[in-house]
This record gives C-alpha cells, structure tokens and sequence, in this order.
C-alpha cells in the first residue's frame, strides 16, 4: 500500500501541491483529475522518483513494483514480440502467449510481432511501451492517457482489461466515459490540495 505524506511541491513562486496527504488501498483503481497544469502528471513523476518533493514523502512498501508507460521510445529486441517479452515478471519468464494476448488486444497483428520495433510508426510505439507496462503486471500501474494512439477497438479491449485490473491503478485521461467505466475511485486536484472519493 503506497502512501503519500504531506507532500508539497513547487516551481519556483508556482506551488502545485501543499502538504498532500492520501493512500492507495489494495485493489483502487483511481482517476485524477483536475485543470491543465494543477499536478496530474507531476504527481506521477513524484510517485516514480522522476521529480523531487520539496517537503513530505513516498513510502512504498518493500517489494512493491510500480508501472509507468516511459514516454522515452528505447527498444533493444529485434522483434517486438521479444521486446514485450522483457517486461515479463521473472516468474512469467517464457510465457510469450501472454505478451501476444496484450498486443493484440492493443492491434498489432501476428506479422506486426515479428517485425523490429523501430519499424513500427509512432503510435505503435507507444503501443509496444503500453503493452510492456501491462504484461509487467506490476502492484501499482499508472497511465497517463493510455488512450492517445488507440483507435476504437483497442480503447474498447483496455477498458476491459483495465476494468479487472486485481492490483491498484492510478489514470489520467480527458475522456471521461473511459475513466468512468475502469475507476473505483477519483483523486481531486484542486487549490493545491487533493482529495479523493469513491466512485465515478
């Protein structure tokens, strides 16, 4: 259970976050929201150790893994089945089919899984680092738009599998219905504070 403590942060006369305080209990699925540039993809970066707080902490508990979808595009396998294979947990090690599952939920058809990936466009890039992120099956998966590059059927096939996500989950989108039909929780950005509420 992760848990943010007192949390303040600002850049330079502009305070995004004044002494923050929430937890994330076992299985929420949260949505933030709040207006452009109040802190939704800041608090992410927090929570991964890509920024700094000025004042409070992060305490994540031993062992505990946390996902983020790199928007860095680095790819080292030849071929993008193998690529999303890399992210599989050590105890998965092997198990390809369930990088396939996650691919084609996303659109990648069966010749797309044997191509290089810096071959792919673009948006099947950020695809391969969405697909990496799932199949990592990590405690706490944070996405920040996860629908950007998607085309209709894939929103569709995530909206389900992100609907029985069985660990925590903490998204930023600006489509609504989306975050309505995958959240158990919504974490209110708003004057430099946060609350959180059950619900869509």
């Amino acid at each position: 259970m992760l848990q943010i403590e007192s949390l303040s942060k600002s850049y330079g006369s502009r305070q995004l976050f004044d002494q923050i305080s929430f937890k994330f209990n076992p299985r929420e699925r949260v949505g933030v929201v709040g207006l452009n540039g109040h802190g939704k993809t800041t608090l992410m970066r927090l929570i991964i150790g890509e920024e700094s707080a000025d004042a409070g902490h992060i305490v994540i508990p031993k062992n505990y893994r946390i996902g983020y979808v790199r928007q860095s595009l680095r790819f080292s396998a030849e071929t993008v089945i193998d690529e999303g294979a890399r992210a599989l947990p050590v105890q998965d090690d092997g198990q390809t089919w369930k990088v396939e599952k996650i691919l084609s939920g996303l659109g990648f058809n069966e010749a797309d899984l044997k191509r290089p990936p810096r071959e792919l466009s673009g948006g099947y890039q950020v695809r391969l680092n969405l697909a990496k992120a799932l199949v990592a099956e990590p405690d706490l998966l944070l996405l920040d738009e996860p629908t950007n590059f998607l085309d209709i059927t894939s929103i569709r096939w995530i909206e389900d599998f992100l609907a029985r996500w069985p660990r925590e989950l903490m998204l930023i989108t600006h489509d609504r219905s989306f975050m309505d039909k995958v959240v158990t929780h919504v974490l209110g950005i708003h004057r430099r504070s946060i609350r959180k509420i059950p619900g869509d």
